[in-house]
């Protein structure tokens, strides 16, 4: 069990069981998983055109990421509880060979020789167990260690500048320095929109402020620095929201209402298909069944699958429609999968605006700069130089209409990729004769990711979908700011009641004010936490270059408080035997990334599982089968 340790820990940071330790890919590009040779840009044609052609026969070539043999060693069928116990035995041993005739230091040297070995073994397993994307990072620091003992010797530095001269792509997010520099470029970011000006109030501003005026500030926030008390905002806040959804349900589900127009039908057209080929990226079907068996299943036809697990890298999959199905029309799918492991969290990390430069504009009369998530625009420039080939040699001359899905990271990577892949090959945008576009996205829970024109600009082929109050779509900037301009209301209506907890007085009348829950007083009646919410909003910038949007056309799927009482007498009548299909959204709104109800985070104890697949899946059921209920009591009635 000791031995094993880390690479349980780094397992369990896969999806579906897979290893961390992944192979090496036998390509150009470092650090990526092995699969299949591919052949090069000149030859992928003639590949390709192959594939198509034997649909019939079902012989298309599959490029897919190999998988190492399990092991048959005899230590993998040796019980692991005795190999600790053999090597301790060893150098207990070696300890009684080479002590002899001093009994009393005997225990201590032998337990010193086993200690020897199972520090050995020790590391040794942790080696093999370590990603293969981390193992030339570790070699070159103790690399640089022996360099600087050898220079201490005397030796030439050569060797050391010959080191720092293999740290080159500043883009290289499996670098830990460079990762260290973008990673602190965000929280950079996050102070600068946070800084407190002399009235204790938020600020959102690009600009440097003078030195008089730096000081200045830094005296107040000094002094001010524990008058705000996020811990008992927080929990005021919650508790107001759960009165205002048992009190004042309405107001809550008209802010959402008045936020956009009701979802047209159209726009809803194909979600849930859209949603299970997003959510097949992660390669782990509710069957257990292989993706490619899944796709077979719905009517495509896998023809790539990399399933890459490095920091700036993005796992993915390429599909085509099976065109032996009757009415099927030509489509490609490319799924990008969202995050899944620790590798992909490091890439979410880098989340700092920056601005990209295109070769060509990606929409008609459109700029050719946008600025965009660090981490996500560098995946996806990657993910490009990687599909560009495919889809330029037989996605594009096969006539395919190309369908970009993605949940979570991979939602915002999509929309990315599209941009780029639309200004590399121009054919991609708008067909003015067929007038349709060759190129969709479909995001699902995807994070805030483009500036507010850029995001404004995709609404005619890029479509995002947020399910109630799932918070990675508001995870940005503005919501944080917004949200926290709220909190300090709270704290200084706290503070006027002398419920902010500066003392033990307060510190029990507060405790006493959380336990009354729902039925107790409101701390701010529910008009004016609307007001406060209006107002916060209208204080901040729109087009602050750090501030970014969700993409395209915003379809938000939410939930109606005013049906809470009804759904929780549902729950209280149905016994724990029954199962309950609840389901999570009741109507949805179309707006964009500018949409109120994205521009703030709503607390709630519902924001991470509204995040997750079955979530979004359960509220995609519902608002299709109410439309679908709708449509027939309509034809019903003509």
């Amino acid at each position: 069990m000791v031995f094993t340790w880390w690479g349980t820990a780094a397992n369990a940071l896969q999806v579906g069981g897979r290893s961390a330790a992944t192979p090496l890919r036998e390509s150009s590009t470092p650090f990526r998983t092995n699969y299949q040779s591919v052949p090069s840009p000149a030859a992928r044609s003639p590949l390709f055109a192959s594939a198509v052609a034997d649909e019939e026969t079902g012989d298309a070539a599959i490029v897919n990421k190999q998988s190492s043999p399990p092991s048959s060693s005899i230590m993998s069928r040796i019980p692991r509880w005795t190999v600790p116990a053999g090597i301790f035995a060893v150098g207990y041993g070696l300890g009684k060979v080479v002590i002899k005739n001093q009994p009393d230091k005997a225990i201590a040297s032998r337990i010193s020789f086993a200690q020897l070995f199972l520090v050995f073994f020790i590391g040794r397993d942790l080696w093999r167990s370590t990603p293969q994307w981390i193992k030339p990072r570790v070699t070159r620091f103790f690399r640089r260690i022996i360099s600087v003992f050898r220079m201490g010797l005397g030796e030439d530095s050569s060797i050391l500048d010959e080191i720092d001269e293999e740290v080159g792509d500043v883009d290289d997010i499996t670098d830990f320095s460079i990762l260290a520099l973008k990673l602190q470029g965000a929280m950079d970011v996050a102070k600068k929109n946070l800084r407190l000006d002399d009235e204790g109030e938020l600020t959102v501003s690009d600009c440097a402020e003078d030195l008089d005026a730096s000081v200045k500030s830094t005296k107040n926030s000094d002094s001010k620095k524990d008058d705000f008390n996020v811990q008992a905002s927080l929990l005021a806040l919650l508790q107001l929201m759960w009165q205002v959804k048992s009190r004042r349900a309405s107001a809550r589900d008209q802010f959402y209402r008045f936020a956009g127009i009701s979802a047209p039908d159209d726009v809803l057209e194909g979600m849930d298909e859209m949603f299970e080929l997003a959510d097949l990226a992660y390669d782990e079907h509710l069957s257990g069944k292989p993706l490619k068996a899944v796709l077979d299943e719905m009517g495509y036809r896998l023809i790539k699958h990399d399933k890459t697990a490095v920091p700036g890298y993005l796992g993915h999959y390429v599909a085509i429609s099976n065109s032996n199905l009757p009415n099927s029309t030509k489509t490609a799918i490319i799924g990008v999968k969202g995050t899944s492991n620790f590798e992909d969290f490091l890439t979410d990390m880098c989340g700092s605006a920056v601005e990209h430069e295109l070769d060509n504009p990606f929409y008609d009369g459109g700029n050719t700069t946008f600025r965009c998530h660090e981490g996500m625009l560098i995946s996806s420039r990657r993910l490009c130089e990687d599909l560009q080939p495919l889809v330029e040699n037989l996605l594009i001359p096969s006539g395919y209409e190309i369908k970009i899905v993605g949940h979570s990271l991979g939602a915002g990577c999509a929309t990315i990729l599209a941009i780029i892949l639309r200004s590399f090959l121009p054919t991609l945008q708008a067909n003015e004769s067929e007038g349709k576009e060759r190129l969709k996205v479909w995001a699902f829970a995807s994070p805030p990711v483009l500036d507010l024109d850029s995001a404004r600009a995709c609404e005619s082929f890029v479509t995002t979908v947020v399910n109630n109050v799932d918070i990675i779509p508001r995870a940005n900037i503005s919501p944080l700011v917004v949200t926290t301009r709220l909190l300090r209301t709270v704290n200084k209506r706290l503070k006027e009641k002398n419920l902010d907890m500066s003392n033990f007085k307060s510190s029990i009348a507060f405790l006493n004010k959380l336990r009354e829950g729902k039925d107790g007083e409101m701390l701010m009646a529910a008009d004016e936490i609307m007001a406060e919410l209006d107002s916060s909003l209208a204080r901040v910038e729109l087009r602050d270059s750090d501030h970014l949007y969700v993409p395209g056309k915003a379809v938000v799927l939410y939930d109606l408080w005013e049906l809470e009482e009804k759904k929780e007498s549902q729950r209280e009548e149905t016994s724990d035997s029954e199962e309950l299909n609840i389901p999570t959204a009741e109507d949805a709104i179309i707006s964009d990334g500018t949409c109120d109800v994205l521009r703030y985070i709503e607390l709630d104890g519902r924001m991470f599982d509204d995040h997750m697949a079955p979530a979004y899946r359960s509220s995609i059921a519902a608002i299709l089968s109410k439309r679908k209920i709708e449509i027939e009591e309509q034809a019903n009635i003509v």
